[in-house]
């Protein structure tokens, strides 16, 4: 199995997952696998409110011990910020309501086109 590594996200290692910059900046972290970005994940400010969001191509799915870790270094930020954070269960992602649920997202009863909006509170 080829190695794959977590590090900071830069607008470099943005672009190359996408393929574009992106139009808005975050925080967050990227995993890599042999030079190629392979998944994305972080905290964006929209409106006064802290959206988190991951997102990763096929071949991360190979990688579960990564996925976990990834999860876990972004729950920290999540943390960290002390403040309500808001998702959106990605509907291709069966198991996305669940894990959010599990991480103690909780359903705010707001929907848009990607589904039902849920939030993380401080506690």
């Amino acid at each position: 199995m080829t190695s794959c590594r977590i590090e900071p996200a830069t607008p470099e290692t943005v672009e190359a997952f996408y393929g574009e910059p992106v139009g808005y900046s975050f925080k967050g972290i990227v995993a890599v696998e042999d030079e190629n970005v392979i998944g994305i994940g972080g905290i964006y400010r929209l409106n006064g409110k802290r959206i988190a969001f991951t997102d990763m191509k096929p071949e991360m799915r190979k990688h579960k011990k990564i996925m976990v870790k990834s999860c876990r270094l972004l729950m920290d930020m999540i943390r960290k910020e002390h403040r309500p954070v808001y998702a959106v269960a990605n509907q291709d992602e069966p198991t996305a309501q669940d894990l959010l649920a599990r991480l103690g997202f909780e359903p705010t009863g707001q929907f848009n086109e990607y589904g039902e909006t849920v939030v993380w509170r401080d506690k």
